[in-house]
């Protein structure tokens, strides 16, 4: 057994696409095709608006986001919440209190397994 400790301070900070207070623990790399992820997103952070390389899946696990997508419609998520974001979708991630989250990234990834209860 291995224990990884998942700190902002062992975290790599990025600030692509004008982000702010966003740092990422990378966790795992398949193939070259799945990539996990870990983030930390602070308070009054944001996950600039970019292009999905491929397709992906935001699971919060702790504090509240905002997210927007291609049609700028803008949705207020909490923890035990995931938003699937298709490859190439135009998207943006922003927090008030700040987030932990983990980002998986796979071009076979499809969310087909969801259940919608809206």
């Amino acid at each position: 057994m291995k224990i990884y400790p998942l700190k902002k301070s062992m975290a790599t900070q990025i600030d692509n696409h004008n982000s702010n207070g966003f740092f990422i623990n990378r966790l795992a790399t398949l193939d070259s095709k799945i990539s996990i992820n870990f983030i930390h997103l602070e308070a009054n952070g944001i996950i600039g608006n970019h292009k999905a390389p491929v397709n992906q899946i935001l699971l919060i696990v702790d504090g509240e986001a905002i997210v927007s997508s291609n049609n700028h419609t803008t949705v207020s998520i909490s923890k035990n919440t995931a938003v699937f974001f298709e490859a190439g979708e135009m998207h943006e991630t922003r927090t008030n209190d700040g987030l932990n989250a983990v980002i998986i990234e796979s071009p076979d990834l499809t969310d087909d397994l969801f259940q919608y209860n809206q």
